[in-house]
């Protein structure tokens, strides 16, 4: 898919597995950035493949470290690594270099935390991932 297809189709975001009140903060910052992009919280594992089988445009997972919500995985970077290869790019949201560096190494494309939500850095995380998850899409 070019970059003009993905005009198509809107850029998805999810956010997976954080409670409502982070979510609401990641939307916030995510359309700071990408200001067409539909922003949807995710709880549970049957809605998130749900919504994968059926986008059409590029998807980006923002996956919390720790889950809240009902999935079949340890912790986020579990869930990355299952929807490793697949059509979306994941990114893990956490403060701890070392949670980051497993999410990468398990699939994930670079996150960020909660406390660089307006940081510069993350602006290009999330375009990047954008970016990662057009081309997935177009695979």
């Amino acid at each position: 898919m070019s970059h003009d297809a993905s005009q198509t189709h809107p850029i998805t975001v999810l956010s997976v597995g954080h409670c409502t009140p982070d979510a609401w903060m990641l939307r916030t910052a995510v359309q700071r950035v990408l200001p067409d992009a539909e922003v949807h919280p995710v709880n549970d594992e049957e809605d998130l493949r749900e919504r994968i089988a059926t986008s059409k445009g590029p998807m980006v997972l923002l996956v919390n470290r720790l889950l809240d919500g009902r999935f079949p995985h340890g912790d986020g970077i579990e869930l990355i690594e299952a929807h490793a290869g697949g059509p979306v790019a994941t990114l893990l949201i956490s403060n701890l270099d070392a949670s980051q560096v497993a999410a990468e190494a398990a699939g994930g494309v670079a996150g960020f935390g909660k406390t660089a939500l307006n940081h510069a850095d993350t602006a290009e995380k999330l375009r990047n991932a954008v970016e990662i998850a057009t081309s997935r899409r177009s695979a």
